[in-house]
């Protein structure tokens, strides 16, 4: 004890003979941590705070940590903790230390962007300012530049030209100069400052200009009787040359664009190669191919010699006709050179009489020629005979007169005349509608009306398109034969009395089916069962049941809960003929609301995800033509309120609120062949049914589209990775989604525009499997976020699968995220949506079974699942990086409709991805917010839309069941008057209004009575809804042969991975720097300190996925996805992977290793950088033209070691 006295008071004696303390600085960095270290221990820290001193440990900070040997750490710095600190010991200061924060450095000069020729110099400056003094290094998109000699700032352009070295030269002042560049060199170059504060970049995108070179050029070619010809023209540029088509006919007809022309005959493919089906000698000529780019124009041309032996367009029917009667035979022949035609009777040439007459009408390459009976006598019955040829040889054709007393098919004779009739009708008004519209979008000071938005939401592919034409002809032809018949007095109009079918004969039904196009609807597809077919879905849905190759397959009829209750009892709608309350007064009346309630349990991502979820299932197809038929011709629909086909305006009251017109627009959905009148070549009467455009299973048919030709175009085929096309970039190696410009073939456009910042600015739109992707940006977003999920996947397979070429990697990927979709709808979504009720309507999954039909449910479409517009709120939120205000605000709805600004120009998606999470959901109360009833699309001062008219109008349109119907069906009481609703319905007031507005309960209308329903405990919707939606999601799982958790699909391994992928991975994953978030997303919770971080995540294992049949699965085995975006971590041993690290030399002068160890530039403002692995961001990177080929192969992407043809991407 006596010598710890005398130490303690030497100690001191030693201190106080040094008054001033030591002084020493510590540099710290927001988020790292400083060790302050005194000497001594037991000794006591102070902050100097407002000129006092205060004892750390007095302020309460857990951060500050003093350790027994005197050693003080500060963790986590902040600004606040920039202060000095003094340590003292027996009350005397030994150490001062001042704590500074390092400034993250500032970009003094900044590069831009650059567009050269090949063999330029380019200079691309850059200067940073902070201190610590930052350093300078560069990256050519995700790789970083090394080994790049350093010159001095002062050197002259010549000498810089001349300097000894590669192609790459940095200043001392970090400076990038770039020589002699090809078009390789294309890219987007990132200078990137560095300090203890963190680090800035700027970015600059280098375009090298390589004028277009035709590479495949055009062929001359004769062609004799092909259905189809083919002229291919490729051409290599920089930018990628658009190639578009000039023809010079040989009857000097100059056709600009004729994949545009109204004959529709001329396409192109993605690859535009010009294809004319069906050609005709007027198409002989010289075709010209025309490649432009930035860089300049190539041309190159090919004569096309179209010789076509005689074939019938339209050859004569046999015909009974009774005695007196006339008759008319219609011989329409084309080929090449032009045909002649010939008449014979009884093998002879048809000699003059006074009892008919020869019509005849010449065109190029075509003869069309009518015999006509005036009045016909029993000597004119025999064996016909139209005979055509021509040089490339002859056709004839023989049909039967016959004389009769009777007239049993009375039909018959209108046929021809009806057909006339019908397609030039049909084809004017849809012609029509396309001019219009085609003058309207380009117009130069165009202004879209909310119709012509609605428009956009709902334009028919062009296979749609004709499927649904074909249909309108064939029910026009029978209506004009109906007409005719009526007007002879040959028999009553009385269809239900008399079947249609015995109005015409057998042969002339077959007639008017094949003309109008009808006949292609009977045609099954042929299912192929070969390995490929059997584990992989088609992407139009067909042969998944191979039983039934068309049960849910795109282009298919819609089913029914319920028969149809058609006015007419089979094609015109409820309230065609007859008194309804308007659709509009409805909305109005009792579901527009301005009072928003939220939901206190669920998040608003639930309305986002329902949307996503029902443009995968359903896409009803609209009618051919927004122009009215006969006897308005002419007329869009928007300027009548006159129910003709097929318009079905919907009624607006004198006195409404809002609108100053006497109806609102309304196009009726498109019918399918064999139903409504079309239905007669079916030898039965069955109601008109409507078409889906998209596949009913639930396969992710919104990222890859519908048909195999959506397929090609959403593709990346350039590096063979399996990869989906991508736009510009949001953040380096995070892309968003690609634009349509120059990349949609022109066969597949649609009359799209989208906005820009200012109302009246328009852009191209993006692309995705679902046209519908920019309808508003919590849409886009989880677009983007699934291309996103669907390009890292599909890198990771490819990394644990090098045998795999690109169409394996794309096809199990697609599988993947398939089964996500699945799995997040099903685990998720739903349960929130139907409550535990209607999970156990839907049952646990026993396996496929192939007597279900998955396909969509009218009522589910046109009713059910309509009830998340009740979700919609008026105002998007949006978030900052800290789930806090975003510095641009929210989005009001009725101004985002169409705006793909909001992510290309305002933070990309994780604002809106936060806002998602900490937005309530609209509370489903019946009711929609008034920006749907009154502001749906509304833009530049237009009188809007009204989102819930049209949606009853929809459900009369396509005959659905009435709600009394409905929920008797779904084990409800039928009710007999409005008090009997109030099991279902407690609200007085809404079963008051529902009387007032409806003349008897029978009458109303299934959205509107299930919306009203009270919503069953735990769900979204009332019993109705949840009976339907229950039933469709149950058909939909079951009925899939493909269903993720079927035994053939996956393993139980691969299931259990799958099922990891969680809607909060999603967005951790995919989006562009998400941290943090909920482990269920679809929950409210707005507590961001409680949320998960994404790095906790459970992690993804790839290994689960090698293909053991083809690989050594020992040296793929520790593959694992580490859960971090843009990321891979290769744990294990080199060897294990791939027997030591891979280099590649190119011709920038450096060596690259893949993975690399530097990863991508940071989310702007958090000042630091991400070491680690390399980023792979999920998809390809079109902007790394750097990392040289890793795969064993040749890197069709590296426009550096592999850019010998030009700088083109093949």
């Amino acid at each position: 004890m006596v010598v710890l006295l005398l130490f303690s008071l030497l100690l001191a004696g030693a201190l106080s003979q040094d008054a001033e303390p030591i002084r020493e600085t510590e540099i710290g960095r927001q988020g790292g941590f400083v060790a302050l270290r005194c000497g001594f221990s037991d000794v006591t820290w102070s902050k100097n705070v407002n000129g006092e001193q205060t004892d750390v440990k007095t302020l309460g900070d857990r951060r500050y940590i003093v350790t027994a040997d005197g050693t003080m750490y500060i963790s986590r710095l902040k600004e606040i903790d920039a202060a000095v600190y003094t340590c003292t010991k027996f009350d005397t200061p030994i150490k001062e230390v001042t704590v500074a924060m390092a400034a993250r450095p500032t970009i003094a000069i900044s590069p831009s962007d650059v567009t050269v020729h090949v063999g330029a110099l380019i200079h691309l400056p850059c200067e940073a300012q902070g201190d610590p003094k930052p350093t300078i290094e560069w990256r050519v998109g995700r790789s970083q530049l090394r080994n790049v000699p350093v010159i001095s700032d002062d050197l002259t352009e010549e000498e810089i030209r001349n300097y000894a070295g590669g192609n790459f030269l940095v200043t001392e002042k970090g400076h990038l100069y770039i020589r002699d560049v090809t078009p390789g060199y294309s890219a987007q170059y990132i200078c990137m400052a560095t300090n203890d504060g963190g680090s800035s970049w700027a970015t600059s995108r280098v375009l090298v200009l390589d004028p277009p070179k035709i590479t495949t050029r055009p062929q001359d070619t004769n062609s004799l009787d092909a259905d189809i010809i083919g002229i291919d023209c490729r051409a290599n540029g920089n930018p990628r040359p658009k190639i578009t088509w000039r023809v010079e006919t040989f009857e000097n007809i100059t056709i600009v664009e004729p994949e545009n022309h109204p004959s529709g005959r001329y396409e192109t493919n993605a690859y535009k190669t010009l294809r004319i089906r069906f050609p005709l000698p007027s198409d002989s000529g010289k075709y010209i191919c025309v490649a432009t780019n930035a860089g300049g124009v190539a041309e190159a041309s090919a004569i096309l010699q179209v010789l076509i032996t005689p074939q019938f367009r339209e050859p004569p029917k046999d015909a009974w006709v009774p005695f007196g009667g006339s008759a008319v035979f219609s011989c329409s022949v084309f080929g090449g050179p032009t045909p002649v035609v010939e008449w014979f009777k009884d093998n002879q040439h048809l000699p003059f009489s006074q009892t008919y007459e020869i019509q005849h009408v010449t065109r190029p390459g075509e003869v069309q020629e009518r015999l006509v009976f005036r009045s016909v006598k029993f000597e004119d019955t025999g064996i016909y005979e139209c005979r055509a040829s021509n040089l490339a040889g002859s056709s004839r054709h023989e049909f039967s007169l016959a004389v009769t007393d009777a007239t049993p098919f009375p039909g018959d004779r209108f046929v021809s005349d009806a057909l006339d009739y019908a397609q030039e009708f049909v084809q004017s008004a849809i012609q029509e509608t396309q001019i219009i519209l085609k003058a309207r979008f380009n117009a130069p000071n165009f202004h879209p009306t909310p119709q012509d938005l609605f428009h956009m939401v709902r334009q028919p592919t062009r296979q749609a398109l004709y499927m649904a034409m074909s249909a309108e002809v064939f029910e026009h032809a029978m209506n004009y034969i109906h007409e005719q018949i009526e007007a002879l007095n040959v028999t009553s109009m009385e269809r239900n009395n008399r079947p249609l079918d015995s109005l015409l004969s057998p042969d002339a039904i077959d007639h008017l089916e094949d003309l109008s196009g009808c006949h292609r609807r009977k045609q099954q597809p042929k299912c192929q069962m070969r390995c490929q077919a059997m584990s992989f879905r088609s992407h139009d849905g067909t042969c998944n049941n191979i039983k039934h190759p068309t049960w849910g397959s795109s282009l298919n009829k819609i089913n029914r809960f319920l028969p149809a209750i058609y006015e007419n009892k089979y094609n015109t709608p409820r309230g065609w003929g007859r008194t309804l309350p308007s659709a509009r007064l409805i909305s109005q009346r009792l579901i527009r609301t301005h009072t928003i309630k939220a939901h206190s349990q669920f998040s608003v991502l639930m309305m986002h995800f329902g949307q996503f979820v029902d443009h995968d299932l359903a896409q009803t197809v609209a009618g051919p033509s927004e122009t009215s038929f006969a006897p308005f011709l002419g007329l869009m629909c928007e300027q009548t309120c006159t129910n003709t086909m097929p318009c079905f305006p919907i009624e607006v009251h004198s006195n409404d609120s809002r609108i100053d017109a006497a109806c609102m627009p309304f196009v009726r959905s498109a019918s399918i062949c064999g139903t409504g009148d079309t239905s007669v070549f079916g030898k039965e009467t069955r109601v008109r049914e409507q078409l889906n455009q998209v596949t009913s299973f639930l396969d992710a048919s919104t990222v890859y589209g519908s048909a195999d030709q959506e397929m090609e175009t959403l593709r990346d085929r350039s590096a063979n990775k399996g990869q989906l096309r991508v736009g510009e970039e949001s953040i380096p190696g995070k892309h968003f989604l690609p634009i349509e410009d120059n990349l949609i073939p022109e066969e597949m456009e649609n009359d799209r525009r989208c906005i820009g910042k200012a109302a009246t600015v328009f852009l191209d739109c993006f692309i995705a499997g679902d046209f519908r992707v920019t309808e508003q940006p919590g849409l886009t977003t989880l677009h983007t976020l699934f291309m996103r999920q669907h390009n890292e996947i599909a890198y990771n397979l490819a990394e644990v699968n090098p045998q795999w070429n690109d169409d394996r990697i794309y096809e199990e990927t697609r599988k993947i995220i398939g089964g996500v979709m699945q799995h997040i709808t099903y685990q998720e979504y739903l349960p929130k949506v139907l409550g535990v009720e209607g999970m156990d309507q839907i049952g646990d999954y026993t396996g496929y079974d192939s007597d279900v039909d998955a396909s969509l449910l009218n009522e589910f479409s046109t009713a059910a699942f309509r009830f998340g517009h009740t979700l919609i709120p008026p105002t998007l939120f949006r978030r900052g990086e800290n789930y806090d205000k975003f510095k641009l605000g929210d989005m009001p709805l009725h101004n985002s409709f169409f705006t793909p600004y909001r992510l290309l120009d305002e933070g990309g998606v994780d604002p809106i991805i936060r806002g998602m999470i900490v937005q309530n959901l609209k509370l489903p109360d019946g009711k929609l917010s008034d920006s749907l009833t009154e502001r749906l699309f509304n833009v530049v001062a237009q009188v809007a839309l009204d989102l819930a008219a049209i949606n009853i109008q929809r459900g009369r349109d396509h005959a659905i069941p009435t709600y009394n119907d409905m929920r008797q069906v779904c084990g409800m009481r039928r009710a007999l008057d409005f008090h009997d609703l109030q099991g279902e319905i407690r609200n007085a007031t809404t079963r008051q209004l529902l009387s007032e507005l409806y003349s008897s309960v029978d009458e109303i209308d299934l959205w509107v009575g299930g919306l009203e329903e009270d919503i069953v405990e735990g769900g979204l919707v009332g019993p109705t809804f949840r009976c339907i939606i229950a039933e469709q999601f149950k058909r939909v799982r079951d009925g899939d042969r493909f269903w993720f958790e079927s035994d053939k699909q996956f393993t139980q391994e691969q299931i259990r991975q799958i099922k990891k992928i969680t809607m909060a991975k999603v967005f951790c994953d995919s989006g562009d720097k998400i941290e943090k978030v909920p482990v269920d997303v679809f929950m409210y919770n707005s507590d961001a300190h409680k949320f998960t971080q994404c790095k906790d995540l459970p992690k993804f294992d790839y290994s689960a996925f090698v293909d053991c049949g083809g690989a050594d699965y020992l040296r793929y085995q520790s593959y694992l996805y580490d859960g971090t975006p843009g990321s891979t971590d290769l744990t294990g041993t080199s060897d294990a992977i791939s027997n030591g690290p891979r280099t590649t030399t190119g011709t920038f002068g450096s060596t690259l290793t893949p993975g690399g160890t530097t990863g991508s530039p940071p989310d702007e403002g958090t000042g630091t950088t991400d070491s680690g692995t390399a980023t792979t961001d999920g998809g390809t990177d079109t902007t790394d033209r750097v990392t040289a080929a890793t795969d064993g192969g040749t890197d069709t992407t590296d426009r550096v070691t592999a850019a010998t043809d030009g700088g083109t991407d093949t």
